[in-house]
């Protein structure tokens, strides 16, 4: 039957820069998934909390076409997270009164933010949430704290359907007790028409002319979870050595979290103080992040641990689909992902040294770069942004088939 879908989709922040551009996994995710669908003329719509002062970056963007922004003051990364979830629910269940939407979709990368899709009325909707990363990780703010079984048991099994982005996933939410029948596994995806194989479109923007060795790029934030300190440490390793290379990052700070700019601060000196400063060069936002990527040769993945970030790192799969070579920690869903090095150069454990070597091995062979790279390009198609949106659409469909005339217009 033809199904007249109308989703919501709910994050729990949407950093956005001045210029427009997106930050983090979970809401690029999300908006690439929002515009497929709207060009398909599928009804759908992003309700995300915003800093106060970036909710005026929405102005003359496309992104104001489909996101209802919330707006919320600093209070560092807990009382963000807890003033989101608050404010998320109470819009959820004023716009549910008016009864716009059909299908109700949560995303995050820890499981309490379900309790926000939970807020929308089941008679009048179906109601899922998207896991981003492994119940039980470690690391991440507070993870031990909030993640037990009984805990996530008994916020999850209320749902409709529960969305795993990894087999990691999955198989932390069935350990808990989720029932099997509510669980699907679905990647996060990557646009292809965006990220794709080519050459850098004119002199390097991002990258000296003059760099000499490989160019290898980090995409991400200064938290803990990120690795970034380590990574430098690793390029200090690979300096001591006169390995050639030269080292980009394109490290967040327009959330002004304040755990975050407080190590951004810290990275600098770390540098200096290595004495990195000809060979390191750390970027704020990026406008368009594929010509960075199109620019480099390596990106580095030197996470600590999937809990918060996600378990499959989205700067990965983007890399992947521009012909890249991944260079990464055995983190989260990496090892899977990368499957032990056909797809990418694993390090074999999370220190500085064993960062440095596997990016040493990156280098100095070549052919090997070039091999993992070409194979995961071809890899990275079961990522594609299609793939993704037709099986949730599919997902949506059928609960709200099976659920019938239950539904309330």
């Amino acid at each position: 039957m033809s199904m007249d879908l109308r989703i919501c989709y709910l994050i729990p922040r949407l950093p956005l820069g001045e210029s427009g551009v997106l930050v983090g996994c979970t809401a690029s995710n999300c908006v690439s998934l929002v515009r497929w669908m709207r060009r398909r003329n599928i009804s759908v719509e992003i309700i995300s909390p915003m800093l106060e002062e970036n909710v005026e970056f929405l102005d003359g963007s496309s992104l104001a076409d489909f996101i209802r922004p919330i707006p919320i003051q600093q209070r560092g990364v807990i009382g963000n997270g807890l003033a989101s979830l608050k404010k998320l629910r109470k819009s959820v269940k004023e716009r549910m009164q008016k009864s716009i939407y059909n299908v109700v979709h949560s995303h995050s990368g820890t499981y309490p933010y379900a309790l926000a899709v939970l807020a929308a009325n089941r008679r009048k909707c179906v109601r899922l949430h998207s896991l981003y990363c492994p119940l039980g990780a470690k690391g991440g703010l507070l993870g031990g704290l909030w993640e037990q079984s009984f805990m996530a048991r008994s916020v999850l099994n209320r749902l409709d359907t529960v969305i795993a982005v990894s087999s990691n996933v999955s198989k932390s939410i069935k350990a808990a007790g989720i029932v099997s029948e509510k669980i699907e596994q679905i990647p996060i995806c990557v646009d292809r028409e965006r990220f794709y194989p080519r050459k850098p479109g004119g002199p390097r923007r991002f990258f000296p002319a003059e760099a000499k060795g490989a160019k290898i790029l980090f995409v991400g934030n200064a938290s803990i979870q990120k690795g970034l300190f380590e990574l430098l440490k690793a390029l200090h390793i690979l300096n001591k050595k006169k390995v050639p290379f030269f080292f980009v990052g394109t490290v967040e700070n327009e959330s002004k979290i304040k755990e975050y700019t407080t190590r951004y601060k810290t990275a600098e000196k770390i540098i200096h103080n290595l004495g990195l400063d000809k060979r390191v060069r750390l970027l704020g936002l990026v406008d368009s992040i594929e010509d960075i990527y199109a620019e480099s040769d390596i990106v580095v993945i030197p996470w600590n641990t999937s809990h918060g970030p996600s378990d499959y790192p989205l700067s990965a799969l983007e890399g992947m689909a521009m012909e890249k070579c991944i260079v990464s920690t055995p983190v989260g869903g990496c090892p899977d992902l990368l499957k032990n090095n056909k797809y990418g150069i694993l390090a074999d454990s999370f220190s500085p040294a064993s960062i440095a070597a596997a990016l040493e091995r990156a280098i100095t062979e070549p052919l090997l770069q070039k091999k993992v790279a070409r194979a995961a390009v071809e890899m990275s198609n079961e990522f594609s942004l299609e793939r993704t949106a037709t099986n949730l659409i599919n997902i949506y469909t059928d609960l709200l088939e099976r659920r019938g005339n239950t539904i309330e217009n």
